[in-house]
This record gives C-alpha cells, structure tokens and sequence, in this order.
C-alpha cells in the first residue's frame, strides 16, 4: 500500500512538472524533461495513464489563516475588556428565618385562678386591650366583701376609742354594735369610772354639790365624800368650840378670884395695923394671911390654865385647817392617782388605735390587692397580634402565674433574622441591599424579595445544634410583605425559613478569574 501510494505521488510530481508547475516539495523538474518539455513540445496534447496517475498537491491560501487569527485575537481582546469593566454584584449568603419586628408576647395570667371562659382560638387576631379569657371572680368578691367588713369594723372601733379619749359619753347601743375584746371593753368602762371620781373629787374641791350633773350613783357617792369631810372638819370644830367654852370659864374663875385675891389682900392691910398694935390675934392674922397666898395661887392656876386652853384653842384651830388640808390632799391624791390609771388605760387605747391602724392599712393594701385581682380577672391582649399557642382549651382550668396560657405574634412588620458567618462578616455593613428568598417559595417561579441590613450583632455567636459555625446575627427589613402568586398577594409568615444574599460591593468579572486564580496558586505554594 505504501508503494502504490508512492507511485501515486511520482505520477502527480511528472505530471505537474508537464505543466510547469513546482513539485511538492517546491523544487524544479529535472532538467531532462525540461529539454523534453523544450524539444517536444507537440508531444504535450498526448497524455499516457501513466501521467494521469501522477500525485495532486492543493495548496490552502494565507487570507483565511489570517482571519482566523485576527478573530481569535479580536474574541480574546473584547473578552479581556470585557472582563475589565463589566461589573457583576457580588453577595454574602446567609440563612435565617422571618421573625415580627416586635418579640413574641408570653401572656400569663396574672393571678392565680380558675379559668371561666375562653374568647380566642388560635389564629385569632385582636387588639391591644381585647378580653382573651375570663377567669372566675367569685373567690375574690368573696375576699373584697371580707376584708370590707373587717376595715369597717376596725374603724369603729378607732372611732370609738378616739371618743373615750376625747373623754365623749359612753354610747352603750354603740358599744353593742362593736365587736371588742372584753379588756377593751373594761378598760373603756373603767376609764369612764375614774373620770367620773375625778369629776366628784373636783366638785368637792370646789365645793359644788350640782347633783344633776351627776348620775344617781355618782350623787350619793359625793353625798358620802362630803359627809365623810364634814365629820372631820365638824369634829374639829368641836373640839375647838369645847376648849373655848372652858377657856370661858377659866376667865370668870379667874374674875371671881382675883376680886377674892383683892379683897383678902384689903383685909389683910386693915387688919396688919391692929396686929401689929396687938388689937387682933397672930392667928387671925396668920389665917389672913394665908388666904392672900391661897388667893393668889389661886389666880394663878386660872391664869396658867387660860393660857394652856388659849393654846388648846390654838391647837384645835389648827387640827380644823389641817383637817381640812388633810381631806383636800386626800382627795387630790385620789384624783392625781386615778390621774395616772387614767393615763395608763389612755397609752393602752393609742397602742390598740396604733395597731389597727396598721391592720386597716394592711386590710386596705389587701383591698388594693383584691380590686387589682378583680381587674386582672379578665386577661386582655397586651398588643395587637395573633393568638397562638393557647394553653388552657378547656374551661375550668386552673391557672397560675408561671406558665403562659396563650402566646401572641406582634402584628408588626416581619424582618429576617439572619446569620452571616464569621468569614463573611467583613464585607457587611448596615444599608445594603439584600436579596431574600422565601424557602417555601422556589426562586425560579416566584423570585425574591428585596431588603436592607437594618442591624448588624456586635460580637459573634458561638456555634449550636443548628449552626455548626461562628455566626454574626443581623435583621433584615424587608420592603414588602407578601408575595404574589397567580396574582393574589400572599402575606408572609413569621417561621418562615429564608436565604438572604446581602450584596456587598460590584467587582469586575476579571478581578473573579484573578481571584481564583490566586487562590490556586497560593494552593500549590503552600501544599507541602
């Protein structure tokens, strides 16, 4: 096969070089067949199978290898500057999930007690301040009626032991009507005795004896007061009038015997001449004489027993003004002693009026309590949203203070809750646009919806059960609310799982081809 091929090429040499023209390899025909060529020209017309077996060599132009070049060159040119200045978006990728703009509200209630009725279903939207349950108030109609009764009762009795000590008449069908204790009750009674001995002493101080003043007891008791006085005050005085009398007496004797004593004195000066002259006996004399000294001894005595009565008198005087001191003071004893009985029942009433005044703001902060818990009988939405995770589905629940009863979504708007990475995180500020695809919604068939960084965390969050990573929390608000399918807007949802792509800056796509190709050097350089 190689020869026929041979003798193919031969034939085709033989015959191009009849024609004139080159041989393959761009050589000239030998020159014999140029002398045959020269010298037998009219042999040319004849052509043996022989020549026509002679090989064939076409020849391709250059004009096309040329524009083949220059279009690949031209392709390469406009790919390279294309590359330089398109420019494509570049994004962070980072998943999340549409969360209300507001927190999820926990609803509790406030107090403990038996739920009465239910008004809400899941998925049920209301208003902020809208009943979600009632709650049974009876136990705390119960309780405000109780504590009611015990103020009104622990007012009375202030009121009244404010009037004792505002020394105001006892009102037995008052007294009747209060519920005090027995010590109490005595201590009041005795307070109003002792007053009234006070008021008895006084008016016998003062010596008023106004009987309608008093009560009947009272009356006889300041009868016997006064009489218990006046005996001693009469007995002194009649022991004062007794000696004077006798001081009376003492005063005639001594007239009578000093007139005796100056008549016997008289006889004796007439008769002492006649004895002296021896007209009369010594013993007459003598006898005269003797009745001088026993008158004057006489005088004597009554004189000395005039002064002892004066000083008797003197005496009984001053036993009558003691006795009256004495019956004074006595009664001022009594009345500084019921005086400080008094003062003592008074410090036990202040301490009792003390005490329930303290009860009656413990029973009024209780009745705060109660009203408050009256009000919080009824469970009312704390902000717009919608009811979901309802607890208590059957009425007569009991309920506390611990666990929610139901839950409600804020009706604000929905932002995304993303997480960026930690790699991711530098090229990411607030106020970049964001593309965010709802994982319930395909891309391909109803697109995404457009966003902004609002928020950006300030430090990272260590990794999870659901984020194996470093990640940097960010919120996204979004620029709508819905999607629109078939024309119908469909409103998000908060728990809707999204991918967010946070565009971060536009590069040039040769700047991506440089990037990569760093990347796989710097790959092989640092393999070991």
């Amino acid at each position: 096969m190689t020869q026929s091929a041979n003798g193919h090429n031969q034939r085709l040499a033989a015959l191009m070089a009849g024609n004139g023209q080159p041989s393959p390899n761009g050589s000239q025909p030998p020159s014999e067949n140029g002398a045959a060529h020269g010298d037998n020209g009219g042999s040319r017309a004849i052509r043996t199978e022989e020549d026509f077996d002679q090989p064939v060599i076409l020849q391709q132009t250059a004009r096309w290898s040329h524009a083949i070049i220059w279009g690949i060159v031209g392709v390469t040119t406009f790919t390279v500057l294309w590359a330089t200045f398109a420019r494509v978006e570049e994004a962070v990728p980072a998943t999340g999930k549409l969360e209300p703009q507001g927190a999820v509200q926990d609803v509790q209630a406030p107090v403990n007690g038996v739920v009465q009725e239910i008004l809400v279903e899941d998925g049920d939207r209301v208003q902020q301040g809208d009943v979600l349950m009632r709650l049974d108030t009876r136990a705390s109609n119960a309780q405000m009626v109780s504590l009611q009764e015990v103020k009104t009762s622990l007012e009375q009795e202030n009121r009244f032991y404010r009037s004792q000590l505002g020394n105001l008449p006892l009102d037995s069908d008052a007294i009747l009507n209060l519920d005090l204790p027995i010590e109490m009750l005595s201590l009041t009674e005795s307070r109003s005795t002792l007053i009234a001995e006070n008021q008895l002493y006084a008016s016998l101080l003062t010596g008023s004896s106004d009987g309608n003043a008093f009560s009947s007891a009272q009356a006889f008791r300041l009868q016997a007061l006064q009489a218990e006085a006046s005996s001693r005050i009469s007995s002194a005085q009649l022991e004062v009038a007794q000696i004077e009398r006798q001081l009376e007496e003492s005063r005639i004797q001594l007239q009578a015997a000093r007139s005796n004593l100056a008549t016997n004195e008289a006889i004796l000066s007439d008769i002492t001449p006649l004895f002296e002259e021896g007209g009369i006996a010594r013993l007459q004399y003598t006898r005269q004489e003797q009745e001088v000294v026993n008158s004057r001894a006489e005088v004597d005595r009554l004189v000395t027993e005039q002064e002892r009565l004066q000083f008797a008198i003197a005496q009984g005087q001053e036993q009558f003004q003691n006795a009256v001191a004495i019956s004074n003071t006595d009664i001022l004893n009594r009345m500084a002693e019921n005086d400080k009985r008094i003062s003592e029942i008074n410090s036990q009433l202040n301490k009792a009026i003390v005490e329930n005044e303290k009860r009656i703001s413990e029973v009024e902060s209780q009745l705060s309590q109660t009203a408050l818990n009256l009000q919080y009988q009824e469970i009312r939405a704390p902000i717009d949203g919608i009811v979901f995770d309802l607890q208590a589905q059957l009425q007569g629940v009991v309920g506390n203070t611990v666990e929610p009863v139901l839950k409600l979504v804020p009706s604000d708007e929905l932002l995304a809750r993303v997480f960026i990475t930690n790699r991711d995180i530098g090229f990411v500020s607030t106020g970049m646009k964001v593309d965010v695809r709802v994982d319930s919604f395909p891309f391909s068939e109803f697109g995404d919806i457009k966003g902004e960084v609002v928020w950006i965390g300030s430090d990272a969050l260590p990794p999870d059960q659901i984020r194996q990573f470093y990640s940097f929390p960010a919120t996204v608000r979004l620029d709508q609310q819905e999607l629109i399918i078939r024309g119908n807007g469909v409103p998000l949802q908060s728990g809707m799982s999204v991918s967010a792509n946070i565009i971060t800056r536009d590069r040039t796509v040769l700047s991506i081809f440089t990037d990569l190709f760093i990347r796989k050097v710097e790959s092989v350089t640092t393999s070991r």
